[in-house]
């Protein structure tokens, strides 16, 4: 991806991360509670789809990738499956964080002297739900990858058939 491209993302990114945060004190937790359980069930299908990816399509790639081949020559295997375990990573990361939310918010609602920081613990969270949504954002785009991998070791099994096609020697009609 261009720089200049990625520094505008950034920046849109950290502008929502901080306007969340600084409108986000008065949505209640009532009112964030849902978009949490979204966050949470969208990353546990990306988690499972995932997944089922690797283990259907690529348990060829698993087994190459931990071989006894030297690393040179396995590297590429070890990337392209680096690439497919991204979205299970960043989806367990905003499970962490949002099971961590949904057990801590109620214990700290017991404690009366948090109750004057109220609006400053929304805000937080609500900048924390901006920041788990583009993460999941990016974990479904990153769910393109297997396709995209596929695709690609499809055109090189053609390329090779179509070159072994033509190294054949062809017979001369008379």
């Amino acid at each position: 991806m261009n720089n200049s491209i990625r520094m505008l993302f950034i920046a849109l990114a950290v502008g929502l991360i901080i306007f969340s945060v600084i409108f986000g004190g008065k949505v209640t937790f009532n009112e964030q509670m849902p978009i949490y359980d979204g966050l949470r069930n969208t990353s546990a299908i990306i988690f499972a789809v995932m997944g089922a990816w690797i283990a259907l399509l690529y348990p060829g790639k698993l087994s190459q990738a931990f071989g006894k081949k030297p690393y040179k020559e396995k590297a590429d295997d070890i990337e392209q499956i680096n690439r497919l375990f991204r979205p299970m990573i960043y989806s367990t990361i905003i499970l962490m964080v949002v099971i961590g939310v949904s057990f801590a918010v109620p214990l700290a609602k017991q404690i009366d002297y948090l109750h004057q920081y109220k609006e400053i613990f929304r805000a937080v969270s609500f900048g924390t739900i901006a920041f788990l949504t583009l993460l999941q954002f990016w974990s479904v785009i990153l769910t393109l990858v297997p396709g995209d991998t596929i695709k690609d070791d499809l055109d090189d099994i053609r390329s090779r058939e179509e070159m072994l096609e033509r190294m054949k020697p062809r017979r001369k009609k008379h």
